[in-house]
């Protein structure tokens, strides 16, 4: 009836359709410039202990801040699963026949039960999305861990150096009163001066190499490279607070494989992946569709009936390949998570060689090296200054005082390191803060 009352207008209608459809798209992408240029240093507390560090890391970095985004798409495909289909409207006109038209309004009806399992599915990745969230805290809680560690180890190595420092600059003293006495040679003051420089040159090495570490914790807590740090921390008071095994080897393996964030994540996809296979089993039937339908002549009054709609599903071998997919994605999931696994169960035994060889090498050199290095510096300066040692010996001596000492602290930055570790791999990361 319109088209044939007015026809210039329905061809105008026509070409507007047509032209709204082709139009280009111009994207704005301003805004990812916007947000890349856009970095801000959250300011840390003044006492600020590792906990405080690991929350800070937890609540801003980029990393939680995209996890979460993830779970919140994860919760919207959950109330869009559960969404029935639009329902559809037509209309027609008839041709030959300009008196005869119809209305139709139908919609699609989910059984073989459909949108449960869409329900469900939705579900799995929902919970999959909570336990990539844990996983990614959990990880932050180790990098910012293990990053600290450094940083507070090249921190102290920094103070002994500086005072190898002051050591070589008595010993150089010494060997000049000895050489203007005419008891001491030429070429150990040259040595003895090279030393001290040498040394000098490493101190200032260690100072760049201090701000680097600065800008690796930094980045591991989610600021600017150059944000400032406290200054307060020490190596030797968070290894104590910090350093010891939550649990005996045997409950460790047990936790990791209960609770380990990344293991449930996999878990979870792979239950949906189970879901997708009932999916997959289902897309074979027809669909059923319900309506009404308003049916007008010029002849007389208009007349309503009932509309039952189905499809037909004939092309099997659509719906066999379907199935198939599901099948691989089920034998795919599965070896992720078997893989997941051994994983898992390989990082825990590297983090536990590697905190009981930490230990050892902590009892070792701080308990016992260290302080037989500290002595032999101290006897062999006094034999040099009473010409009782040579010069090879007191450098000798103090290589020895600063390699045991660098040992020693380098055991409790290890022993940080691997304790971070177990608890990110036993820990959910809402708790994944290293055990005092």
């Amino acid at each position: 009836m319109f088209l044939y009352r007015h026809p210039l207008r329905f061809c105008a209608l026509l070409v507007v359709i047509f032209v709204s459809g082709c139009a280009s798209y111009q994207p704005d992408y301003s805004a990812i410039s916007a947000t890349s240029n856009h970095q801000q240093a959250m300011p840390l507390p003044v006492d600020a202990e590792i906990a405080d560090l690991i929350r800070h890391a937890q609540k801003y970095h980029p990393q939680v801040l995209a996890a979460k985004a993830d779970l919140e798409r994860a919760h919207a495909n959950m109330t869009a699963a559960g969404a029935f289909m639009d329902p559809e409207v037509s209309l027609s006109q008839g041709i030959n026949d300009s008196g005869y038209r119809t209305l139709a309004l139908s919609q699609d009806i989910p059984i073989f039960q459909r949108r449960s399992m869409a329900i469900e599915q939705a579900r799995a990745e929902h919970r999959a999305a909570e336990a990539r969230l844990l996983q990614v805290q959990a990880d932050l809680a180790a990098n910012v861990v293990t990053a600290f560690s450094e940083f507070l180890y090249v921190q102290e190595n920094l103070q002994l150096q500086n005072e190898l420092i002051s050591l070589l600059t008595h010993v150089v003293h010494v060997v000049e009163q000895q050489y203007a006495a005419g008891n001491g040679a030429m070429s150990d003051l040259l040595r003895a001066q090279n030393t001290r420089d040498a040394a000098q040159s490493d101190y200032e090495n260690l100072k760049a190499l201090k701000t680097s570490q600065q800008a690796r914790l930094n980045s591991a807590l989610g600021r600017d490279a150059r944000a400032p740090l406290p200054s307060h921390f020490s190596l030797a008071t968070t290894h104590q607070a910090y350093a010891h095994l939550p649990a005996d080897a045997d409950a460790l393996y047990a936790l990791a494989n209960e609770q380990n964030a990344t293991l449930l994540a996999t878990q979870y996809e792979l239950q949906a992946l189970y879901v997708g296979r009932d999916v997959a089993s289902r897309a074979g039937l027809p669909r059923l569709m319900l309506g009404v339908e308003y049916m007008d002549t010029d002849m007389g009054d208009g007349t309503f009936a009932g509309m039952v709609s189905f499809s037909l599903p004939i092309w099997r071998s659509n719906y066999r390949a379907l199935q198939e997919a599901a099948g691989a994605n089920i034998k795919s999931g599965e070896a992720r998570l078997q893989a997941a696994r051994l994983e898992v169960q390989a990082e825990l035994s590297m983090a536990l060689y590697q905190w009981r060889e930490a230990e050892r090498n902590r009892q070792l050199y701080g308990d016992v090296l260290v302080q037989r290095a500290e002595q032999a510096v101290a006897s062999v300066l006094s034999q040099y200054s009473n010409s009782n040692a040579t010069f090879a010996d007191v450098v000798a001596s103090q290589q020895e005082w600063l390699s045991f000492s660098l040992a020693y602290r380098r055991a409790l930055a290890n022993q940080l390191t691997a304790v971070a570790t177990i608890q990110s791999l036993i820990v959910p990361a809402i708790d994944a803060e290293v055990s005092p």
